[in-house]
């Protein structure tokens, strides 16, 4: 991998996802505060419509970068040409039949939705505007692609950030001048929606003129090979779907809007964890899939193994933070709501993650090598496993709205250690305990920072009661669990290159 574009796109990824995560965290308070908890709770279930509707358009989405990257990898212009436009009038065409779905539900969604009777107006113009932004989204997703496969995330990057940014001048100008409305988010949205599909469009242009829109190109045959590659990462979508963004519809038909509007408040932590990771991970496979297409099977573990350092040192060692200092950071940011319970809900949904986060960039293997069918039935499998555990636990326990994190810890805990590390070794020929190895290291380092940061805060150095201590102490102790994480995955020979690589950038 060229070093260069690597530390390129980590950094510029890094602070798009950090652009975006900041626009929830200063919002959600103030939304909170002025809306209450069960108006900001539609949002974030709105977003989760987006994700079903994402099961739709994952099996020709998910696996045209693929196609297109190889196609570009063997210079064949005409083959992207035909894969590139296949899938943009079949995003088409799928965009249409949403605009009609979407109509049907916005029409009766008081019918569906547990929704007090004064946001019903707000909110139907919420998803109204999410489903405008889905359509647009859907119909330009293939845009996005060229810079995946040129591996120029930087710009994908740079597209994100000054979408953010836009996204919260208008939503604070919109607050200012009117009456704070949860729909305002929805207008954002889609506003910021068409703004990237401009924005994507014009880098594709820019990037691979080569690439021309015209009808001619499309063809029945490539977009059949494409779904079909790609309909088990739909299954998979699925079973995602099941596992992560049924929560807050299940918390709002047992618990309503108020018990709906808890739970999202948990998700803060989570889904900036996912935002980063989304952005993080992908940086890594079009490496892995030129690897693979080259029959460099070396080179695709060393990758592998590459990006389970990256997130561990990007993801984990934050969270290693947080799970310590939750409490005082819920204590912070919503000084209104009970952080204790809001501490406890978001660890419960982090555990699963844990385990897995070690070795994240493991489900690549199954679109790289193209074996998503047994998987695809595992996910359907696991997520039908805890959909019925959650409503178990809603109907006859006493965990309340605690019942549907504790239902996805079990169920994604067993998936992740059993199915996943092993038909994850057996797609790449490796022996069955490679992965677990991988993980059980992962969580013994995640478990040692838990330690390290457990004894800081017992050190009391400071009283940790405002913004500017909270900052403070993160960044002390976020230091020491960097350096103890630098001697812990680097060997000493690496560790050496990058000290002696930094003494002479900074000419010590």
């Amino acid at each position: 991998m060229d070093k260069r574009r690597f530390v390129v796109n980590l950094v510029s990824n890094f602070f798009s996802a950090i652009s975006g995560v900041g626009i929830s965290f200063f919002l959600t308070p103030y939304i909170v505060e002025h809306l209450g908890k069960e108006a900001y709770g539609f949002f974030p279930l709105s977003n989760n419509f987006v994700m079903y509707a994402g099961i739709v358009t994952t099996a020709l989405n998910s696996m045209s970068s693929r196609y297109i990257t190889i196609s570009l990898e063997k210079k064949d212009i005409k083959e992207v040409n035909t894969y590139f436009n296949s899938v943009l009038f079949g995003n088409i065409l799928i965009s249409l039949g949403f605009l009609v779905v979407s109509g049907i539900f916005c029409a009766f969604i008081d019918k569906i939705l547990d929704i007090p009777v004064n946001l019903i107006h707000d909110v139907r113009l919420l998803f109204i505007f999410i489903f405008i932004s889905l359509v647009i989204n859907v119909s330009s997703a293939v845009f996005q692609v060229t810079a995946f496969a040129l591996n120029r995330f930087d710009r994908l990057a740079f597209i994100n950030i000054i979408s953010n940014v836009l996204k919260l001048g208008a939503i604070i100008l919109l607050f200012y001048f009117f009456t704070p409305r949860i729909y305002f988010l929805g207008v954002t949205t889609a506003a910021t929606a068409f703004y990237m599909f401009i924005a994507n469009y014009r880098l594709t242009k820019k990037l691979l003129p080569e690439v021309q829109i015209d009808w001619s190109f499309f063809s029945k045959s490539a977009l059949y090979v494409i779904v079909g590659s790609g309909i088990w990462n739909s299954v998979m979508a699925m079973a995602n779907v099941v596992n992560t963004q049924l929560d807050l519809l299940i918390a709002n038909h047992f618990f309503g809007a108020s018990g709906m509007g808890f739970l999202s408040l948990t998700k803060f932590i989570p889904n900036a964890i996912y935002i980063l990771l989304g952005i993080i991970v992908p940086i890594f496979l079009p490496e892995m899939l030129k690897a693979y297409a080259n029959n460099d099977m070396g080179k695709l573990k060393k990758t592998l193994d590459l990006s389970f350092k990256a997130i561990f040192l990007v993801v984990l060692v934050p969270l290693s933070v947080f799970f310590v200092y939750g409490e005082v950071f819920f204590k912070l940011w919503l000084p209104t709501q009970d952080a204790h319970a809001l501490h406890l809900l978001s660890v419960i949904t982090l555990v699963p993650f844990i385990v897995h986060g070690t070795v994240e960039t493991v489900y690549h293997v199954f679109v790289i090598t193209n074996k998503l069918r047994v998987a695809s039935f595992w996910g359907i499998f696991i997520s039908i496993f805890n959909f019925v555990l959650v409503i178990i636990f809603c109907k006859y326990s006493s965990l309340g709205v605690y019942s549907i994190p504790v239902g996805a810890l079990v169920s994604g805990v067993f998936s992740h250690l059993t199915f996943t590390p092993l038909y994850a070794a057996y797609c790449l020929q490796e022996n069955r305990w490679y992965f677990f190895k991988k993980i059980v290291r992962g969580l013994a380092g995640f478990s040692l920072l838990i330690a390290l940061c457990y004894g800081w805060k017992q050190l009391h150095l400071f009283e940790v009661t405002n913004w500017l201590l909270f900052l403070l102490n993160c960044m002390l102790i976020g230091t020491l669990l960097l350096i103890v994480t630098f001697f812990m995955n680097f060997d000493s020979s690496t560790r050496s290159n990058i000290i002696q690589k930094v003494r002479q950038k900074i000419k010590i």
